[in-house]
């Protein structure tokens, strides 16, 4: 594998989600995209850090900012705009408003949950290898319809390999995960448990954040060794 700089990806993160968070504090719901388009900038910088500086230091990294331009930024908006609405229609279509209900025991499993999660791991998959196209400088001039095409294709073609790659590298906090929902299906009420998924929810959460630069880094490791073939192809 390639070396990489883990902890200028971490603080790039952090930075960024510290910003968002700032922002959507002071300005409530008013300027409700401002957090996500601070975080796909970050995530942007990152992608573009790993093409061209791996190994270099968060000012290496952050410079990357400079090389957003407004394709890039269209981009991101389109390609967000798109996954909301692929979520919706799911939501509409599939029947993710219902719920399973347990008559024996009378405990109800919110199935709108589970397929939320699910669409919405799909549209990351799918969407993974946006800004690593948008950064990479031997796609730069293409036409906006031959960016979205490519990241589209990109996307496609590597879902498998993104697929494993995340649940191999997520494997901990994904498995905590599923403790967790398990445990508040099942049992909703005691103290310990309460404060059992309290505890895990939060190691949960903080494996993800910490394992994040490592995904990335493998994402990057899996477009620099396809795109050139799946973009002749």
């Amino acid at each position: 594998m390639r070396k990489y700089s883990y902890g200028s990806i971490m603080l790039i993160l952090l930075l960024m989600a510290i910003i968002a968070g700032i922002f959507d504090n002071i300005f409530d719901d008013k300027l409700s995209m401002l957090g996500p388009i601070i975080l796909w900038i970050g995530n942007y910088i990152v992608c573009r850090g790993l093409l061209y500086t791996r190994e270099g230091t968060f000012s290496e990294y952050l410079r990357g900012i400079k090389t957003i331009t407004g394709k890039v930024f269209l981009t991101n908006i389109l390609i967000g705009l798109i996954s909301v609405v692929i979520l919706l229609l799911s939501t509409l279509t599939s029947g993710t408003g219902l719920v399973l209900s347990n008559m024996e025991n009378g405990k109800i499993i919110p199935i709108i949950s589970i397929l939320y999660i699910l669409i919405n791991a799909i549209i990351s998959l799918i969407f993974a290898y946006l800004n690593f196209v948008m950064a990479d400088e031997r796609y730069r001039d293409l036409s906006f319809s031959q960016n979205i095409k490519l990241i589209f294709k990109s996307g496609i073609r590597l879902f498998s390999q993104t697929l494993i790659t995340l649940l191999k590298v997520y494997m901990i906090p994904i498995i905590l995960s599923i403790i967790i929902i398990l445990l508040a299906i099942v049992v909703k009420t005691m103290p310990l448990i309460i404060i059992i998924v309290s505890i895990l929810g939060i190691a949960a959460i903080i494996g993800f954040v910490v394992i994040t630069p490592i995904y990335m880094a493998r994402l990057s490791e899996i477009y620099l060794d396809n795109i050139e073939e799946i973009y002749e192809d």
